[in-house]
């Protein structure tokens, strides 16, 4: 797989990008401003650069100079959060690959990476996902999370991060619980345990996932459980987790599947 070079000062976007980039098996590297970013890609030379046009005392112009200096072929996609055609137009004269607006959402980068990369990216999420009728989370969450686990400790914990993170946050500790709760609420997220009595995860997945196409499902899985996880991907899960649970990981993925999420609706 591809080395990947992450150039932006927004450390959302930067941890949104590394978990899609790191679960498609590519190489990360990320810099928070553009003179680290220029040398890494001294150091790295990566095969693709992400670079945000918009940073602090190095723009985003005059880093692309200075890859250019050092390489002339590697690819560059520029983000922008300002649409300016004429910019666009510029810095694709200069030789970017791709001139993407954040305004889009970062559904846009990862399809141009992949085809930039020889790759296709599956689309998971259909424009229909914006139609389903659900109830809304409360006034000033960031989403509606059901989180499933057998383990009443476990949910505890996953409760008590999730609603400091800002969403709204729902539980059930089986497999039919789950699908009911998941029917009546329409949850954003399903934090999804594979192993519960009732209905396993996989059941729970197999069930819900086409009737509710723009819910993202996240695997918690068992070391010893992994290549079922990876199953479950092709099976419609957004991704997974093991357990123990490591929270700050579990925060960026989510971070990155609800970017995604308000880029298609």
């Amino acid at each position: 797989m591809a080395k990947i070079l992450i150039i932006d000062d927004d450390g959302i976007v930067r941890d949104a990008l590394t978990v899609f980039f790191t679960r498609a098996g590519h190489q990360v590297f990320s810099a928070a401003d553009g003179g680290n970013g220029v040398l890494l890609f001294k150091n790295v030379g990566p095969d693709l650069v992400v670079l945000d046009r918009d940073m602090p005392v190095k723009t985003g112009s005059v880093v692309f100079k200075e890859i250019r200096e050092i390489s002339k072929g590697t690819p560059v996609i520029i983000l922008t959060g300002y649409d300016a055609p004429e910019d666009a137009e510029a810095y694709l004269r200069d030789g970017a690959a791709s001139f993407l607006s954040k305004g889009d959402g970062l559904s846009v980068v990862l399809d141009a990476v992949d085809k930039l990369l020889g790759r296709q990216r599956p689309r998971q999420e259909t424009a229909a996902s914006a139609r389903q009728p659900v109830k809304p989370a409360q006034a000033g969450s960031r989403g509606l999370l059901l989180a499933a686990d057998d383990d009443p400790a476990i949910l505890n914990i996953l409760k008590r991060f999730l609603t400091s993170l800002g969403f709204e946050v729902i539980t059930a500790e089986d497999g039919t619980r789950t699908v009911a709760l998941a029917r009546e609420r329409r949850p954003d997220i399903i934090l999804l345990d594979i192993l519960m009595p009732g209905k396993d995860g996989i059941e729970v997945l197999k069930d819900l996932r086409p009737e509710m196409p723009g819910t993202g499902f996240i695997m918690i899985t068992g070391n010893e459980d992994e290549d079922v996880a990876k199953a479950c991907l092709n099976l419609g899960a957004f991704d997974y987790i093991e357990k123990p649970v490591n929270l700050d990981l579990l925060g960026n993925i989510l971070k990155a599947r609800m970017l995604i999420q308000r880029s298609q609706g």
